[in-house]
């Protein structure tokens, strides 16, 4: 994990366009697991892609992130409670909220047994974690291959880019030899058209402007020249899982 955030400083102004927003029927099975809570810590808040529709639905977040410009765009859209942090070292107090959550967070840290129990410590009702489909996944080369290719074609034109952090795949079983969850609830739905998903990878590799605009035009028109979409590749299936845990269970695993 980049542990000074830096990495995210730099795709801040463009995260949001690159991660499709949560669904209706996520919403409503994250608040179904958060019921009976108030107060809501989202451990990684980002730019607030859950924190703010959880506000909407009359929860108290406040959010922990290491990112100041993610935070940025948090504040911007009204998130206010907003601490910088380590999850992995949560400046709270014990049972100081009723929930934590985290989202796209577990896949920056190599070891989840540092941080499920540290979530746990904090919270006195529920912790709800997140998990994407591709942690479950076979890994595949196309995403680092273009990565790196896209890094090559921006060095030819005169701009030498960071690598990106290492990617983690924990597993539901990997998690849940941690704790066994109290639940977990799976969220299926379409794949987006494979040219939509490419289109949002683009940004996301465009980042935080470290390429002029016509630069990143370039890379992206040598890329597609070069490597045809493959729907195989592109149309994967958005199923998600919430897995949820008692919070005195991740306590006693630590």
């Amino acid at each position: 994990m980049r542990r000074d955030g830096v990495e995210f400083d730099q795709i801040a102004p463009v995260y949001d366009e690159t991660r499709r927003p949560p669904s209706e029927e996520e919403l409503q099975t994250l608040v179904g697991l958060l019921s009976g809570c108030r107060t809501v810590l989202d451990a990684g808040v980002g730019t607030g892609r859950f924190a703010l529709p959880l506000r909407a639905h009359h929860f108290e977040v406040v959010g922990i992130d290491l990112s100041l410009g993610m935070m940025r765009r948090a504040r911007a859209k009204g998130i206010a409670a907003l601490v910088r942090g380590d999850v992995r070292r949560l400046p709270f107090s014990d049972q100081g909220v009723d929930a934590a959550f985290m989202a796209h967070v577990l896949q920056l840290l190599p070891d989840p047994r540092r941080v499920l129990p540290e979530l746990g410590r904090v919270a006195r009702q529920v912790v709800v974690i997140q998990l994407p489909e591709w942690c479950e996944r076979k890994p595949t080369k196309v995403g680092r291959e273009l990565r790196e290719r896209y890094r090559e074609l921006a060095r030819e034109l005169g701009y030498t880019l960071p690598a990106r952090g290492k990617r983690y795949r924990h597993t539901l079983e990997e998690l849940s030899s941690i704790a066994p969850p109290k639940a977990i609830r799976v969220i299926s739905g379409p794949p987006p058209a494979p040219e939509e998903r490419l289109a949002r990878w683009e940004t996301y590799a465009f980042g935080g402007g470290r390429v002029p605009p016509e630069v990143h035009a370039e890379i992206v028109r040598r890329l597609r020249a070069e490597r045809p979409i493959d729907p195989s590749v592109w149309s994967r299936s958005r199923e998600v899982r919430f897995v949820a845990w008692d919070p005195r269970d991740l306590v006693a695993a630590a």
